[in-house]
């Protein structure tokens, strides 16, 4: 289908949602966002990867609204929304990150691969938080560049707040 292909150009995304700054970031030589991080890894992650749906379902979704903004940009009355109208959501992340940790990327944070989900630093290695639901999106934030290429660029600043709604102490 032609769409899909389009669809799979970042140039085509860009174009219309207006996005230059976060396009330079996908595709500089040094990474200063998660998103960066996903497409020097692997160059044919870009905007469909995260925002084309994960399942028909959700795909047909953003094929929907991607047709009414295309109307409305036709007719001269699109504006660039303020926000995400489709969230994204752990399905679309599961896609590529299940397990979530897997044995090459679970050292990388904090948790060494013989005790995932038993011990470790890192909030998925600590199987007491397996019942806690918190959207990927919530600490995985793609587009910002608060954080660094150690952490993965996981701010401190957006995470310890979460973290604080259970542990009090910290």
């Amino acid at each position: 289908m032609a769409l899909s292909a389009k669809e799979r150009d970042n140039r085509f995304c860009v174009s219309c949602h207006l996005h230059d700054e976060k396009f330079a970031r996908l595709t500089s030589v040094t990474s200063t966002d998660l998103v960066g991080v996903h497409h020097r890894k692997d160059a044919t992650v870009g905007c469909i990867a995260c925002h084309g749906g994960a399942d028909p379902g959700m795909r047909l979704t953003v094929w929907a609204l991607a047709s009414f903004d295309t109307v409305k940009f036709l007719a001269g009355d699109y504006r660039e929304p303020t926000q995400m109208r489709l969230t994204l959501r752990d399905a679309e992340c599961r896609r590529c990150h299940t397990p979530i940790l897997g044995r090459s990327r679970a050292s990388t944070f904090g948790a060494e691969e013989e005790t995932e989900g038993r011990a470790g630093t890192s909030y998925h290695a600590i199987r007491e938080h397996d019942p806690v639901r918190i959207p990927c999106i919530r600490c995985h934030t793609s587009h910002t560049t608060d954080g660094d290429s150690a952490s993965l660029f996981i701010s401190k600043a957006r995470v310890v707040p979460l973290c604080r709604e259970c542990h009090k102490e910290m």
